[in-house]
């Protein structure tokens, strides 16, 4: 029996959110994960390269990549979009950052900058993909949207970053955009 994949009915989900914008978005909220399941809305939280997000429980889990997954980004109308629009539902993707700003790779391709606060992150190449928590919370539907708008290049999870500047980031920062330069090839 083949397989047929069915995703391209999530399409018009994605395309119907709100659009973000491309060079200078906005922080939503930011986030600390202080347990399971935990989450603290602090208002700014201090990024350091090498650790991430100074309070947040990530860099203690099994499966954190340090270098390659010290900050998690989404798309605060992805996610308002899975949460139902419940603003706290929403900490509760895990993501550090609640961002209005076009995520995609064709915006964001690997390597570049985000400078937000006093901070600089850097886009890396390792994909964010839904978890089995991110299935709990939010639910089978909501991981199958987004793995579809990752496999589109819109990266629907969000993305990930490396912290290349120590700095503070707040709620309502701006995030102004350093895309690195083309390659010749």
């Amino acid at each position: 029996m083949a397989f047929v994949d069915l995703s391209f009915r999530f399409d018009p989900w994605f395309l119907a959110l709100p659009k973000s914008p491309l060079d200078r978005g906005r922080v939503h909220r930011v986030v600390l994960r202080t347990g399971f399941g935990q989450r603290a809305t602090p208002g700014s939280i201090r990024v350091e390269a090498g650790r991430g997000a100074v309070g947040d429980s990530w860099p203690t889990h099994k499966f954190s990549l340090a270098a390659k997954n010290e900050i998690a980004i989404i798309n605060v109308h992805v996610l308002r979009s899975l949460a139902d629009g419940d603003e706290a539902k929403m900490p509760l993707s895990g993501d550090q950052i609640q961002a209005d700003l076009d995520l995609s790779e064709a915006n964001l391709p690997v390597g570049t900058r985000l400078s937000i606060g006093s901070a600089v992150l850097e886009v890396t190449d390792l994909p964010h993909r839904p978890c089995e928590h991110f299935v709990e919370r939010f639910g089978a539907t909501a991981a199958k949207k987004v793995a579809r708008a990752n496999r589109k290049g819109r990266r629907g999870r969000g993305v990930l970053c490396r912290v290349v500047v120590d700095g503070e980031i707040r709620d309502g920062d701006e995030i102004a955009v350093q895309r690195p330069p083309p390659t010749s090839g």
